[in-house]
């Protein structure tokens, strides 16, 4: 998909996750990143394959699941200005569950070996950005948890 890069700065700068970062974070960030689209139905990944990408959910709706026998068990439900994956930030970067579009989805993909480098170079950066990253993990670590408990019946 082509699209200018004046587009995609927009739109990435626009994202919850990058929303007031300083401009140089936002630069770092602009140059391994570019937007996807993916159809309702496509897999985005699946658990296992290399996590290569992240991915800013500009709009749209994903379902993340595991295998379970003959189906899929539904773990959440990621939104638009969610942001999808973290496994490639943790060796050995695999991912550890299936992602499939529900709609049409229109996401930022930022290269994870390049973001990894950026924040190993600049450890400032890396800190500000891994914190936004574990914010969103404790937010999911406790809707998987109630998601849990719903399906225990307890």
């Amino acid at each position: 998909m082509s699209v200018s890069p004046d587009v995609l700065e927009h739109q990435l700068r626009s994202h919850p996750l990058v929303r007031g970062l300083p401009a140089d974070d936002v630069t770092r960030l602009l140059d391994p990143a570019r937007l996807v689209e993916f159809e309702a139905l496509d897999v985005i990944f699946r658990a296992g394959d290399d996590a290569d990408r992240l991915f800013l959910v500009v709009s749209g709706v994903v379902a993340l699941g595991v295998q379970r026998r003959s189906s899929t068990l539904r773990i959440q439900t990621i939104h638009e200005g969610s942001i999808l994956g973290w496994s490639w930030l943790f060796p050995p970067h695999r991912w550890q569950f299936d992602a499939v579009a529900e709609t049409p989805v229109r996401a930022i993909a930022i290269d994870a070996a390049e973001l990894r480098r950026s924040l190993d170079e600049d450890p400032a950066f890396g800190y500000r950005f891994v914190l936004r990253i574990a914010e969103v993990m404790a937010n999911r670590l406790q809707a998987t948890r109630r998601r849990l408990v719903d399906l225990m019946g307890a």
